[in-house]
């Protein structure tokens, strides 16, 4: 299963009071670390529970056995109380030897949390293979960015509210792979949107400040359709946009013209196979291929050298003068014109 699959099934599990005595919550994407913590603390314990029975202590701050001392105290006056070990990744992971025992043996009204964020703890360890069996442990994986749409779509739905393949993507392409700075817009958009709702390019516009019409993606159709005119606009625009800065520009519109090339690599393929490959949604892949009759692979070449150069530029490399929004409006005009 995906780190997303095993989320959504945990949060179920959380949602429905079905609980494990240890969590052990590790790898890159902090998100899902803090989110489950959040999930256990809320479903776990009653706002009048908490005070007595909610026990949060950091790694940099205790030790192995102070943090076991913490788990064999009892509740007081509520079914469970909540241990959460934050930063656990500032221990040595030999450190967490020492838990091998309460591992093994915990105690029944206590729930231990160990958020270990920025990376994994080491499989090879026994008691890591031995927790997995019959308790939880949760492998955090980055998104890659081109399933952060279908993320985005995923998490609005389960607010009870849509959003379309395009709205997903522009929230996606503008603001990245820093998943909390994304769901924090989402959720702000699920709540100015009822429920049952859609969450329309006028309502990102306004909540969100990405413009329905000037954005990453709308100029990479103008410049797929040879709409030159349009492609400056939407160039003199982010020039403009402290929110779209070139070196991100030029990231996105690399990654655009890469699968333009992975189109013409594919000859023969159906839209679904195509869409496979591209690892987009079949939703867009007529654009794409109309994109790469514009662009054939010799014009690509050329593309990708000047995609290169502007990159370089944009961090002082043979520039010495021109800001970004010049470099960005010379980059369409020559790409346009390549």
């Amino acid at each position: 299963m995906s780190t997303t699959d095993d989320f959504r099934k945990l949060r179920r599990d959380l949602a429905a009071g079905t609980f494990k005595q240890v969590y052990f919550l590790h790898g890159e994407e902090s998100f899902f670390i803090d989110r489950i913590a959040e999930e256990i603390d809320r479903f776990a314990l009653q706002d009048h529970e908490r005070d007595f029975n909610l026990t949060v202590v950091y790694g940099k701050d205790t030790t192995p056995e102070a943090l076991v001392d913490a788990c064999l105290r009892y509740p007081m006056m509520a079914e469970r109380q909540v241990v959460v070990l934050r930063e656990a990744q500032t221990w040595r992971i030999d450190a967490f030897d020492k838990l091998e025992a309460y591992f093994n043996k915990p105690t029944p009204t206590t729930v231990l949390v160990i958020c270990h964020k920025h990376k994994k703890a080491d499989g090879r360890k026994t008691w890591l293979k031995d927790l997995a069996k019959k308790q939880v442990v949760f492998t955090s994986e980055k998104l890659k960015d081109e399933h952060l749409p279908e993320w985005i779509q995923l998490y609005v739905s389960s607010h009870k509210r849509r959003i379309g393949p395009v709205e997903s993507k522009l929230l996606a392409d503008h603001l990245g792979s820093d998943l909390g700075k994304l769901t924090n817009e989402v959720e702000k958009l699920c709540i100015v949107t009822d429920q049952g709702g859609t969450i329309t390019s006028d309502l990102i516009q306004r909540n969100v400040g990405i413009s329905k019409e000037y954005n990453i993606f709308e100029l990479q159709k103008a410049m797929g359709t040879g709409d030159h005119p349009r492609a400056q606009r939407i160039a003199h625009f982010l020039a403009s946009d402290k929110n779209s800065p070139l070196v991100l520009t030029v990231g996105l519109l690399s990654a655009y013209f890469a699968k333009l090339s992975v189109v013409h690599a594919n000859p023969g393929k159906s839209p679904g196979e195509l869409a496979a490959v591209l690892k987009i949604p079949p939703f867009f892949i007529k654009d794409y291929t109309q994109a790469a009759r514009l662009f054939p692979p010799s014009k690509l070449k050329e593309v990708h050298q000047l995609l290169r150069e502007a990159d370089l530029r944009s961090k002082g490399v043979d520039n010495a003068s021109a800001d970004d929004g010049e470099l960005l409006r010379e980059l369409v005009a020559r790409v346009m014109l390549a």
